[in-house]
């Protein structure tokens, strides 16, 4: 179902902590020389690091504690826009003995805090979950889900701003990219012309500031890259024509000198650095930086 109308919306990218970031070395395509560099240039531990950045499947499970440290329930999902690069909300399971009535119900992302352990903690009491808006059966499907109706509902119920904000109200149109993260984790990747790039291994969230920062892509073995990671924007994906897989424009060349890491070493991702150079090289706006001004994020009106 094709969107009838688009509404450009603006939202400010928003620095968290960074203030100065380390120039940049970018590998030449085909250049082995200058990824190994770049790989080595994160062993500088003076660089910036981000605090909270976290697998979407590492969240998934973990206990949320309310602002007076009482059990909520557990992380079940994230909804996320990969257009915007935004965490929508998180999925919560409350209530309920052993699963038996259990409700699912929708978190702005804004109301986390840290990840400690095993847990989340969260800024408002456990009360307030009494009323949180539900995740039911009828919001979870395809087109349902990217509809903005419910994720306002869901900020204005927690007080949280409405980023997408533009021209209209935010309670209209939808969303471009809408996923749930556990459909996402292993999903296909394609080129242009229908042929397999990959998978998504996986999302990496800032989730208090609500982010996806990275897209975690798991090459095809038949592109012969070896096997590492490669950690791109989250909007260097769109959705594929049969809606169950993902498309980018990104070719093996362009792979084969893009910013990547070993799959043991996930703590590269929390450097300020690699995050600039993933986000440079790909020639995409970095929502952490300073100065960066206006994002545009992509909205539908119907």
């Amino acid at each position: 179902m094709k969107p009838k109308k688009h509404l450009a919306v603006w939202a400010a990218a928003g620095a968290i902590g960074v203030s100065t970031l380390t120039t940049p070395v970018f590998a030449a395509q085909g250049d082995n020389a200058a990824s190994t560099r770049i790989g080595r240039s994160l062993t500088n531990k003076t660089d910036k690091m981000f605090t909270h950045i976290e697998r979407a499947n590492k969240l998934i499970g973990k206990t949320v504690l309310s602002s007076d440290n009482q059990k909520i329930g557990k992380i079940e999902n994230f909804v996320v826009d990969l257009t915007s690069g935004r965490v929508l909300y998180a999925v919560m399971g409350v209530g309920g003995v052993l699963g038996a009535g259990e409700r699912h119900v929708a978190v702005a992302p804004g109301l986390f805090t840290e990840t400690s352990g095993n847990d989340v903690h969260v800024n408002v009491d456990k009360q307030k979950f009494n009323d949180a808006p539900q995740f039911t059966k009828d919001i979870d499907k395809d087109m349902d889900l990217a509809k903005a109706d419910f994720v306002s509902k869901v900020y204005e119920f927690y007080g949280q701003n409405a980023w997408w904000q533009g021209a209209k109200a935010a309670n209209e149109g939808s969303f471009n990219n809408v996923h749930k993260a556990t459909d996402l984790i292993g999903m296909k990747v394609k080129n242009v012309t229908d042929e397999p790039i990959g998978k998504l291994d996986n999302i990496v969230l800032d989730l208090p500031a609500g982010r996806v920062v990275y897209a975690i892509l798991d090459p095809d073995s038949a592109l012969k890259l070896g096997n590492d990671f490669f950690a791109l924007p989250p909007d260097a994906f769109t959705l594929g024509s049969d809606r169950k897989s993902l498309t980018s424009d990104i070719s093996k060349e362009k792979l084969a000198g893009a910013p990547h890491f070993t799959k043991d070493n996930w703590q590269h991702l929390s450097d300020s650095t690699f995050a600039t150079q993933v986000y440079q090289y790909y020639g995409k706006q970095a929502y952490f930086q300073k100065g960066t001004g206006l994002e545009p994020t992509g909205r539908n009106d119907k």
